[in-house]
């Protein structure tokens, strides 16, 4: 039920003219990386009413700010302007900026008496982006990892079995070459496989499965110019601008739309693509782990929840409440259900909501069980900078505009340079 500010006030007043009493209310401003009008902003509303209800000395304001980048610009902006958010979902690879700035408040502080167990459910893969030196200093709420869908119709179509999706990068080859359509003039009409190369997201993943790393845990050091990292992308560049069976640009949302519409047979996507391609593919369509190499491993990926220094003591004892809240197994499960985001913590596959799900849909638990192989999603200092620098590499080594040796060796003299305050 979704309790607005106006109904609020007037159970309030009911309530301190029964009682005669009046009791004080917090209020705190959650920043939530979302389009005001999105479905999104829709379900968040109601799970912070949900909170709001049961919680009559608190009142949680949602302020949605955009897409993960402008969100973090505006939480940014108001804390330096004095005026921070109490909570804000931000990016997990945001924390090292974060803590640059001085802006987050510790964890460590909550997690004490009888909450000094209380990240023991989540998933270990999802808490290495939180934590840095021991200190935990952010929530797993929104999370995904990379995973892979593919197209059973298409399958059958080309002779492959529909039930045994590639498992290396071999069959994952072979399968897009068989995949692919071209016309008489060599023009591809239907894309074999399809990645994320418009990010810096799913490459992460070749290069942890290629056995390579691509930072250390304190953001302070880069691996783009060794041999697991050349590997990765050599593979990308032979799949797009040799064997012409994956494009070379494609973002999240464009690949999405090939695959439902059918114009791309696999992918590698977000598990947060689950929920659009569950409820627009009109074909019969299979969800599995992504296929591996020197090992199998996938990078984590999506938001955790901070809390803000400069707020007042008793908003940071509300905030911990509003995020312990929003942490519990039942709403973890409600918000994966709702989003196709994966929960965060073990026990949510537990609830009798997901349990009940996860019959109708079994997909979702392919994606749980990858988080097994799941690592640390790349964070530096100064991550944005080097996010930015390593997708224009990358973009230029697909556009055949630098070799692979020099574009990944200048990466990581910039990185470097980029890095070299952080490491005094």
């Amino acid at each position: 039920m979704k309790l607005g500010f106006k109904t609020f006030l007037v159970i309030l007043v009911s309530l301190v003219l029964i009682t005669g009493t009046v009791f004080s209310v917090t209020n705190l401003r959650f920043f939530f990386p979302v389009q005001v009008a999105g479905a999104l902003a829709v379900l968040m509303d109601g799970v912070v009413a949900d909170f709001n209800s049961e919680h009559p000395d608190i009142f949680v304001e949602p302020i949605y700010s955009g897409n993960y980048d402008q969100t973090m610009q505006k939480a940014v902006t108001a804390a330096q302007g004095k005026n921070p958010p109490d909570v804000a979902l931000l990016l997990a690879i945001d924390i090292f900026s974060l803590l640059d700035m001085n802006l987050i408040e510790d964890m460590d502080q909550f997690l004490v008496g009888e909450d000094a167990n209380f990240t023991e459910p989540f998933y270990a893969g999802f808490l290495e982006n939180s934590m840095i030196d021991g200190v935990t200093w952010s929530i797993p709420f929104q999370r995904s990892t990379p995973i892979f869908y593919y197209n059973k119709d298409h399958f059958r179509e080309v002779g492959l079995d529909p039930e045994n999706p590639p498992k290396t990068w071999e069959e994952l080859l072979e399968a897009a070459k068989k995949l692919t359509i071209k016309d008489s003039r060599g023009n591809v009409t239907r894309w074999g496989f399809e990645d994320i190369t418009d990010d810096t997201w799913t490459i992460q993943a070749w290069i942890l499965q290629a056995g390579g790393k691509y930072a250390n845990e304190t953001g302070t050091e880069s691996y783009f110019d060794t041999p697991e990292v050349v590997k990765a992308v050599e593979q990308w560049t032979y799949m797009t601008n040799v064997e012409r069976v994956m494009p070379r640009h494609r973002s999240y949302g464009a690949a999405s739309q090939d695959f439902v519409a059918g114009a791309a047979s696999m992918m590698f996507n977000s598990t947060g693509s689950l929920s659009f391609v569950k409820s627009s593919a009109t074909f019969d369509f299979g969800v599995a782990p992504l296929p591996g190499e020197a090992k199998t491993a996938v990078p984590t990926g999506g938001g955790n929840l901070y809390i803000f220094k400069g707020i007042p003591e008793e908003n940071k004892e509300a905030a911990w409440t509003f995020v312990k809240w929003l942490s519990k197994p039942e709403n973890s499960a409600r918000w994966s259900i709702g989003t196709g985001y994966i929960p965060v913590r073990k026990d949510a596959f537990e609830t009798e909501a997901l349990k009940e799900f996860a019959e109708g849909f079994p997909y979702i638990l392919v994606a749980r069980d990858q988080l097994d192989v799941a690592r640390r999603e790349m964070a530096f200092h100064s991550n944005s900078q080097i996010r930015e620098v390593f997708l224009t590499t990358l973009q230029n080594i697909l556009d055949e505009r630098v070799p692979i040796s020099a574009g990944l060796k200048q990466l990581q003299e910039e990185v470097e340079m980029i890095l070299a305050p952080f490491k005094q």
